[in-house]
């Protein structure tokens, strides 16, 4: 039927495809990648989900994929944005042995600090969003055209290795 494709229902199999309405983009079908990244913009977890899904949702399987266990002396520490401002995704890093840096949300009784207070939280988002800017160099991730979500996912990570094998060789042609 028209308008009745697996997107547009509630727990259907565009779920298990990882697809969903977007909701900027007048409800097309959508996804998103969320990214944990280390302190450099290196990928180190990807988790692909429908783009209507939140992103404090995906917190506990994203922090689960890391593919290298932090071994830190002193715990590990999880820059996140106020979208993460709830008391699960605290337990959720704390868990894992993270120590989280959560900015909190504006309220009616706290509002936002002027922008250069110094109880303000200063801005880290942007190492994510430049990780997100080298996935999107690839074409295959910049548009998704394949249905089925781990292909999309294979890609995706295909992509992480290559960034982080280009950051490392230029590191290394510098240094040495």
């Amino acid at each position: 039927m028209h308008r009745q494709g697996p997107v547009r229902q509630k727990g259907g199999p565009g779920e298990a495809q990882a697809t969903g309405r977007n909701p900027t983009d007048r409800g097309k079908p959508g996804t998103k990648r969320h990214l944990l990244t280390e302190a450099n913009a290196l990928p180190v977890a990807l988790v692909v989900t429908g783009a209507n899904r939140h992103d404090m949702t995906q917190l506990a399987a994203l922090l689960d994929g890391t593919v290298v266990e932090p071994t830190p002396a002193a715990p590990p520490h999880l820059a996140l944005d106020r979208g993460y401002d709830y008391a699960a995704c605290r337990e959720a890093a704390a868990a894992r042995g993270y120590t989280a840096h959560i900015p909190p949300k504006a309220s009616e009784a706290a509002p936002l600090p002027p922008p250069g207070h110094p109880d303000r939280h200063p801005p880290r988002r942007w190492v994510v969003e430049v990780a997100h800017s080298w996935f999107n160099r690839f074409r295959r991730l910049l548009t998704r055209t394949e249905k089925q979500a781990r292909h999309y996912l294979g890609f995706g990570h295909v992509a992480a290795v290559l960034i982080i094998y280009r950051k490392l060789r230029h590191a290394r042609l510098l240094s040495g």
